[in-house]
């Protein structure tokens, strides 16, 4: 098995059409547009408008429009997987140029050395895109605004005129919304709570005033009086940043319909409403979901997927088996089973279907796409095996995909993780032997046995990443079925005590009753 290429969500046709349309909104945002001015061909120029500088806003739009889209295509983040969450970066990178347009129009020059123009928030839309889509596209994002920010806040002829006796600081600007928005980025990722945005902003402050104080040193013209103005810019900045952010993942997410951390991290308490159905209803199968999302989460985190959304996904995988409990064998605790009354086939179509009713369940209980993805995937399109091989000891050549779950194949990292603990989950637990030796080898045969299938052929796990997912599976199950030490017999005095008989202290080995619980268990 190799590295497999990305999907091509993004087709040449449509990174063509982004790049025209982001170059069109930059030209029209950078192009200075002054009310009061020329009416040209229905636009509002200014007067002295040269040829040079409409050219030179119109060569940085091209570069900066082209060079995002030309990452989109190269690149294929699997999380830009639909026009919309297209649509909503370059909004974003749109909104982001354009305020900072405005802002800087009304701070600069800063002939007064107040530093305003370094409160302008930039660093939060690379903490948006991180927190909601990939943080490698955050990167690129954070460093096309630090040109484009510092471009048109330098664009206006009186702030280039203020540059020829300060040289730095339109490099000063660049590396300060730079640092800080990659920054904030970085610790935004991820973040799984309110406090982690907060912490997110005070990094922001932190870089952007670690970099100001820096280019401070470096200006001849500084002064004291200048440094408390520097701590002020650098503590708005930070804290505009992590409001705005936390206000635009849920608007966006709404918006663009795009799961967010904080949607993750309700969902993977196990108080929500179908959980607890599952653990009334299907008790055997909410354990078995509870194990997998342990071996999953651990496996996603090790190979740099998402662990949250594996256990997340994990809880829900299996959900359609709430419509009949009892057809499934962990759910089974009287000796009455079902299938017994069915045929080969009708039981497989029984046991399949839960895929579909699990769907359904999800949807009516307003599940996230990303979560609801880890039904179907997680069986693939692998066979009904127990069912299958019972047929086709009767009919060799009965027909396979009669007994097919209807799949799609596992398309990203983590519900290919789950497929691989479901599998293994079951696999060990219905092993008598459960030996380190006997759960290695289990282990491996699955994983084997799923890569030979072709069930991950549509996922990008490595051979490495399978290898590490299966050492840690083994680690996770040895911790899980570690053997137990045999207690000693209760004692006479124990005896005596349980049954409400006063004895004499004697000298005997004590332990739990059988049953009792041990601090060793």
């Amino acid at each position: 098995m190799t590295h497999r290429t990305a999907k091509r969500t993004i087709s040449p046709l449509r990174a063509l059409a982004f790049a025209l349309s982001l170059n069109v909104a930059l030209v029209s945002i950078l192009t200075p547009v002054i009310p009061g001015t020329s009416d040209v061909g229905g636009r509002l120029v200014e007067n002295d408008l040269s040829a040079d500088d409409v050219a030179s806003a119109v060569l940085i739009a091209l570069v900066a429009g082209s060079a995002l889209s030309a990452y989109l295509y190269a690149y294929q983040p699997p999380e830009i997987n639909n026009l919309r969450r297209l649509v909503m970066v370059g909004l974003l990178v749109a909104a982001t140029v354009a305020a900072a347009k405005l802002y800087l129009s009304l701070t600069l020059p800063d002939g007064d050395r107040l530093y305003l123009a370094y409160i302008l928030p930039v660093a939060a839309t690379a903490m948006v895109v991180a927190a909601l889509l990939d943080i490698a596209l955050a990167v690129v994002v954070a460093s096309l605004l630090a040109v484009l920010v510092t471009f048109s806040g330098y664009y206006m002829e009186d702030a280039r005129t203020h540059l020829t006796a300060n040289p730095l600081e339109a490099l000063q600007m660049a590396a300060v919304f730079l640092i800080g928005s990659l920054a904030g980025a970085l610790a935004a990722h991820r973040a799984e709570r309110m406090n982690r945005y907060l912490a997110a902003g005070g990094l922001v402050s932190l870089a952007s005033l670690v970099t100001l104080f820096a280019f401070w040193l470096l200006d001849p013209a500084r002064e004291g009086i200048d440094l408390p103005w520097i701590l002020v810019a650098s503590a708005i900045n930070g804290g505009a940043a992590a409001v705005i952010t936390v206000g635009a993942l849920v608007a966006l997410g709404v918006a663009f319909g795009i799961t967010t951390r904080v949607q993750l991290m309700e969902l993977a308490q196990l108080n929500h409403p179908l959980l607890r159905q599952l653990q009334e209803g299907a008790p055997g199968t909410f354990h078995h979901s509870i194990l997998v999302a342990n071996l999953a989460e651990r496996a996603a985190d090790l190979v740099g997927g998402d662990p949250l959304l594996a256990r997340v996904g994990c809880h829900f995988h299996d959900i359609g088996k709430l419509a009949q409990p009892s057809y499934y064998i962990e759910n089974q605790i009287e000796a009455d089973n079902p299938h017994g009354r069915l045929d080969a086939a009708s039981s497989a179509r029984v046991i399949a279907q839960h895929v579909r009713l699990g769907i359904e369940l999800a949807k009516r209980h307003g599940l996230p796409a990303r979560v609801r993805a880890f039904i179907p995937e997680h069986h693939g399109t692998r066979l009904v095996t127990f069912f299958y091989r019972k047929a086709s000891q009767q009919d060799p050549n009965v027909d396979p995909e009669k007994f097919r779950y209807p799949g799609p194949k596992p398309q990203s990292r983590e519900t290919a993780i789950a497929m691989l603990a479901d599998s293994v989950e079951a696999v060990v637990r219905s092993s008598r032997d459960r030996s380190t030796e006997k759960i290695d080898s289990l282990v491996d045969a699955v994983i084997n046995e799923r890569v030979t299938e072709g069930q991950m052929d549509e996922c990008d796990l490595t051979l490495r990443d399978l290898r590490t997912i299966g050492r840690s599976f083994k680690a996770t199950l040895r911790g899980i079925y570690h053997p137990r030490i045999e207690y000693p017999t209760p004692s006479k005095m124990e005896i005596a005590a349980m049954a409400g008989v006063p004895a004499a202290p004697v000298s005997a080995p004590s332990g739990p009753m059988d049953g009792m619980i041990s601090p060793l268990d």
